[in-house]
């Protein structure tokens, strides 16, 4: 095989890889935000109370962090392919079972199982483009997958609403999970997961200057070198406000303003469609502050912070005005996102740790998830909610102390600052009174 021959096969199997995994997410978007659609009609047609309802979301989510957690390890070490297919082939059953036996506990274990089955998929993900591009081209295809959860919102906001109008609450269920099967088959026969197998370069060790060395280190060594607890915390404060504007965004326009299934999700529909904005301004500001990545988490959870303080004092009195802090809020969260979920873990690529970083970064985040489907609701029952917003707020000062801690140098001891101020300040006396020499 020629020099150009290979080059052009590399690019082939890149732009392949992209594609399956991207569509791979979205369907996975598909197959769970579908819940939150379809929550309303079916909490009022089997008679369910609201936090027997949300019960349902937190099962998945916790399911879906633990999965992260042990599935993110198991992405370092099985073969990318059939570990992403068994989470594709198991969530389209699952979500066809549910259409088809729509009792509360085999809904509550099924959406459970789906959770864990979903986790399988992004820590794989990331270490396939880990594998495919070098590190200097990492970035637009990182930035390219982050799109594909927002592109499932927004099919599953705007197209399952007029869906459930249109039949009932089951098709929800059942098209997602029938269109996942499908892709699922076609994922079988066309995605590459070793392109040394095909004579191509796998740049999975590569390594850049400015990134970790690339020698054997243990999870907990990583851990704490790349002070990884910070962003850990980030993530959890980042899950509760994501995954509580993904669950109860169409429950509470639902009951704010009072309109039907289909309105709300045409109305909700602009809520993934802007936080594309979010993913190209995490792009954006990731470009401009090169190797000094705590800018943009600081400034984007700042913005968060804003945005939910003034949300806060206008929430109920317009349906264009909620509608555009809600997008403005998942807006500034996708960028958090894609940074702590899809930009960190790439640099520890060259450790062999890029799926369970990514993995352990989604446990805290879809922890939060977890708790926040409870938290939302109790706020709710407790404070209206506007208590659930102003949850938030606060939780965005948490995540921008959590990154500025992650990112902030190693700390010098008293005794070595000392040493390093006397040693300057001596050196600066010398030079200053030093005599010319006489020619």
């Amino acid at each position: 095989m020629s020099e150009a021959e290979k080059i052009k096969k590399q690019h082939t199997g890149q732009k392949t890889t992209l594609m399956l995994c991207w569509l791979a997410y979205a369907f996975s978007y598909l197959c769970r935000t579908n819940l939150s659609i379809a929550l309303p009609d079916m909490t009022h047609q089997m008679g369910w109370s609201t936090a027997s309802a949300g019960a349902i979301g937190s099962a998945f989510f916790l399911s879906y962090a633990v999965g992260h957690l042990f599935n993110g390890i198991m992405g370092d070490r099985l073969p990318i392919k059939p570990f992403m297919l068994l989470g594709l082939l198991g969530s389209s059953v699952c979500n066809l079972l549910i259409g088809f036996f729509p009792v509360y506990q085999v809904v509550l274990a099924v959406w459970m199982l789906n959770g864990f089955l979903l986790s399988t998929l992004w820590g794989p993900i990331i270490r396939a483009i880990a594998v495919w591009y070098p590190p200097e081209e990492r970035n637009p295809p990182a930035m390219v997958i982050s799109f594909s959860s927002l592109a499932g919102y927004l099919l599953s906001w705007a197209g399952l609403g007029v869906l459930i109008q249109l039949t009932s609450w089951r098709g929800a269920f059942f098209l997602p999970g029938i269109v996942t099967l499908a892709f699922s088959l076609w994922f079988l026969w066309k995605m590459q997961d070793a392109p040394q197998k095909l004579g191509l370069e796998n740049y999975a060790s590569t390594v850049l200057p400015n990134q970790p060395a690339g020698e054997s280190i243990s999870l907990w060594q990583l851990i704490r070198r790349e002070r990884l607890l910070f962003f850990c915390l980030a993530a959890l404060a980042q899950g509760i406000i994501k995954d509580g504007i993904t669950l109860w965004a169409p429950t509470m326009l639902q009951e704010l303003h009072g309109l039907s299934a289909a309105a709300v999700s045409g109305a909700a529909a602009w809520i993934p469609v802007v936080s594309f904005g979010g993913v190209l301004l995490s792009g954006k500001l990731m470009k401009r502050y090169y190797g000094k990545e705590k800018m943009p988490g600081i400034l984007l959870f700042g913005g968060t912070g804003i945005c939910c303080l003034l949300f806060f004092c206008t929430l109920g009195k317009a349906l264009w005005c909620d509608v555009l802090f809600f997008s403005l809020i998942s807006a500034l969260l996708s960028g958090i996102n894609t940074l702590l979920l899809t930009f960190i873990p790439l640099r520890l690529s060259s450790c062999g740790k890029t799926s369970t970083v990514a993995g352990l970064f989604n446990f805290f985040a879809y922890l939060g998830a977890g708790c926040s489907g409870i938290l939302s609701g109790v706020m709710a029952t407790f404070a209206g909610w506007g208590g659930s917003v102003l949850l938030w707020g606060i939780l965005c000062i948490l995540g921008a102390g959590s990154v500025a801690g992650g990112f902030a140098r190693q700390q010098t001891t008293p005794k070595e600052t000392l040493h390093r101020f006397f040693s300057r300040n001596f050196h600066s006396s010398v030079t200053l009174f030093k005599l010319p020499k006489i020619h």
